[in-house]
């Protein structure tokens, strides 16, 4: 079984705190952050990213196609999605907006799957 943490996000701030999954020492948030660092290519759409988190943490609205509501009918914990560019990032609402991964929109439906996944097991492994 898989063991979570969260911690939170340093360079978004806001009364809307934001954290980021840890599963088993990794996070698969700052693992992909760190690949577009990398890459280079989409440095100002990471900045923009953050940019639109750090809106939604001053609890500043924000059009659909930034930031949009992906829950599925029947389901209790919200879902959403930040959008800036080629780049996502997928997230719940619970005490805090939890961060659970991040992809760019090429694997955007593949990412989705595996974020409810992984929302699945945390919020199993929270139950226990």
């Amino acid at each position: 079984m898989s063991k979570f943490a969260l911690e939170n996000i340093d360079l978004v701030k806001g009364p809307i705190r934001f954290k980021k999954l840890v599963i088993d020492g990794s996070c698969q948030f700052d693992a992909f952050c760190d690949q577009i660092e990398h890459e280079g290519n989409l440095h100002k759409q990471l900045v923009g990213l953050f940019a639109n988190m750090n809106q939604v943490a001053l609890m500043k609205r924000l059009p659909a196609t930034k930031f949009r509501d992906i829950t599925p009918a029947r389901e209790h914990v919200k879902e959403f999605e930040i959008k800036k560019g080629d780049l996502r990032v997928y997230l719940i609402k619970e005490e805090a907006h939890i961060v659970i991964i991040a992809g760019k929109k090429s694997g955007q439906a593949e990412d989705i799957r595996t974020f409810r996944s992984i929302k699945r097991r945390y919020l199993d492994s929270k139950a226990k």
